[in-house]
Order: structure tokens, then C-alpha cells, then sequence
């Protein structure tokens, strides 16, 4: 069993390292048909925060959690603001510069995931619908244009970890895989609608508004998919509903 949740740690984090490091390196055209590797190399940002909020969960996170090192949270949260800003203030190609969302993202992420769990649902609706409601009401500003991708995680996570499946951050949660496997669907599916919508529907007015705006966080789609489907795979959630209580510890004498 260890030895098959290691080979999958590896072929998923190595897998996307090598992705990474074609789509930097312009190298996917050549293995891959052009429309492919570059819907792949638009959605970069998505791939590059799937790597570090997996990673964050399956290693950092307990080790954190463990040892009591808060401050380290704070410092890794810093930095990655300051890479986030460092890289959208640059003259570097377009396919460097533009992971700046994948690092303001991370550094807001990064904190929320390690907060305390169980997380109320109520909780998690409001700060997904606080997200979303600042991204309507300046939907027309240059800031929430380009941060889209940032914004798009910072809706969806919330949603993602504290109501739909809570087991990714609280292994002892009750989990649905009902719901886990509607909502891995909706991740993987709606990207596809709203495209579809955007370049062959046309959709206009309030509603072409918003269409547009969905098409842009397709990262935040494709990170939170990653990240569900390789957690599901690798704790080897499996089983419906039944809530993942830990062994009691023996009583006292």
C-alpha cells in the first residue's frame, strides 16, 4: 500500500514538474498537437498551484500542524506576495510573468488551508461569497480583470475544501462521494460550458459578463480538480458516506 501511494506521489508531482517545465521551456509543441499544448500552457497557472496547495496538504500541512510552526505559514505567505508581485511588475515573457496570480493566490491559500479544522460551513459560504461579491461589484475594474485567476480560486477553495469535501483537510469528516464525484464533474465540466457559451453561443449583456469572467478562471478549475482527484486517489477515499472517525484511545485505568 505504501509502496502504491508513493508511486502515485511520484508519477502526480513529477507529472506535473515535467508539465511545468515543458510549457516554460516552449518545449509541448513538440510533443504534443498545437492546440493541445497550448491550451495546456494557457492554463500554467493552474498546474503550478495544483503542485504547491497538493504539496502543502500532503507534507507541509502535518508537519506544520504538528511542530506548532505558525510562524513559518507567515513567512512562506509573504514571500510568495512578494513573488506574485515581483513577476507582474517584470518584463519576463508573458509564460513567467503571468504565474504572479498563481502566487497571490498561494498566498492567501496557503493560511486558509491551515487553519484550524472542522471549518463551519457557514464560514466557508460566507468567505467564497464575500470573494464573489467583491468580484461582481468591480467586475469592470482593471484589478479584478487581471487578478481573475486569483479571484477564481479564492471563490471555488472555500467551497472545494470546507463544504463540499472537508476529508481533504479533516481526514476524520464525513465525505459524500456522491457528491465528491458531482463536484469533480461540475470542475471538469463547466470549463467546457462556459467556453462553449463564450466562442460559439456568443452570449451577450450581464450574462456575456459573466460567461467571459468564468472563461478566464479556468486555472482555478483545473488546480482544484488536480488536487481532489489526487487526494481522493491517494487516502483511497472510497467509501460513500461513513465518516473516517480516528481509533478512540484506550481508557484510562
Amino acid at each position: 500500500m505504501r509502496r502504491n501511494k508513493a508511486a502515485l506521489s511520484l508519477a502526480f508531482y513529477g507529472g506535473l514538474v515535467l508539465l511545468i517545465a515543458l510549457v516554460l521551456a516552449q518545449a509541448l509543441p513538440l510533443l504534443l498537437p498545437d492546440g493541445l499544448a497550448i491550451r495546456i500552457g494557457h492554463n500554467s497557472e493552474g498546474l503550478v498551484l495544483a503542485l504547491v496547495v497538493a504539496c502543502w496538504i500532503q507534507y507541509v500541512r502535518p508537519w506544520v500542524t504538528a511542530g506548532g510552526r505558525g510562524g513559518l505559514v507567515v513567512g512562506v505567505a509573504v514571500t510568495c506576495a512578494v513573488l506574485g508581485v515581483a513577476l507582474l511588475l517584470s518584463d519576463l515573457p508573458s509564460r513567467f510573468r503571468t504565474l504572479n496570480e498563481t502566487f497571490l493566490a498561494a498566498a492567501v491559500l496557503l493560511p486558509y488551508l491551515q487553519a484550524r479544522r472542522p471549518l463551519p460551513r457557514g464560514v466557508a459560504a460566507a468567505l467564497s461569497g464575500a470573494v464573489l461579491l467583491a468580484v461582481v461589484a468591480f467586475n469592470r475594474t482593471g484589478a479584478v480583470t487581471d487578478l481573475a485567476e486569483t479571484l477564481g480560486v479564492l471563490v471555488l477553495a472555500p467551497i472545494a475544501f470546507d463544504i463540499v469535501d472537508r476529508g481533504i483537510l479533516d481526514p476524520t469528516a464525513a465525505t459524500s462521494a456522491r457528491v465528491r464525484t458531482a463536484w469533480y464533474a461540475f470542475l471538469a465540466l463547466a470549463p467546457v460550458a462556459f467556453s462553449l457559451l463564450e466562442y460559439q453561443v456568443g452570449v451577450t449583456g450581464l450574462l456575456g459578463e459573466a460567461v467571459r469572467y468564468a472563461v478566464r478562471i479556468t486555472e482555478a478549475f483545473v488546480c482544484l480538480l488536480l488536487v481532489g482527484l489526487y487526494v481522493t486517489a491517494v487516502r483511497g477515499r472510497t467509501d460513500g458516506d461513513r465518516r473516517h472517525d480516528p481509533v478512540p484511545a484506550p481508557a484510562a485505568r
